[in-house]
């Protein structure tokens, strides 16, 4: 999968930056475990190295998380839950753009192409 990044000055020293994938190459779905007991068994099952199975654990998290923040997202107004989603994207919002940014992008990527003014 290849992707591009563009970079563009708005005033100063502030940058703005977007990315696009090539979505003609088919994405596979996760092959994260669903459960902890999945998780456990999949390190478990062959001899892995300690960086691979450290990936396997970050994308199981990674995934708990996203599901986690989608139902606090879809939470009634007024509840716990919709407030604690209100702070959690007010702290989203103290954190640098760029950060965010590039956080985003997918490590699947064979290629990124990036675009930005000459002066």
């Amino acid at each position: 999968m290849r992707g591009r990044v563009v970079v563009f000055p708005i005033r100063g020293r502030e940058w703005c930056f977007g990315h696009t994938i090539d979505h003609a190459a088919a994405q596979e779905p996760s092959s994260a475990p669903q459960r902890l007991r999945d998780l456990f068994n999949t390190i478990t099952s062959r001899r892995r190295s300690v960086p691979e199975n450290t990936e396997i654990v970050a994308e199981f998290v990674s995934e708990k998380m996203n599901r986690a923040w989608g139902t606090l997202e879809k939470a009634p107004e007024g509840t716990l839950k919709s407030k604690l989603h209100s702070l959690g994207l007010w702290l989203l919002s103290r954190v640098k753009p760029s950060e965010v940014f590039l956080k985003s992008v997918s490590k699947d990527l064979t290629g990124l192409e990036i675009t930005y003014p000459a002066r």
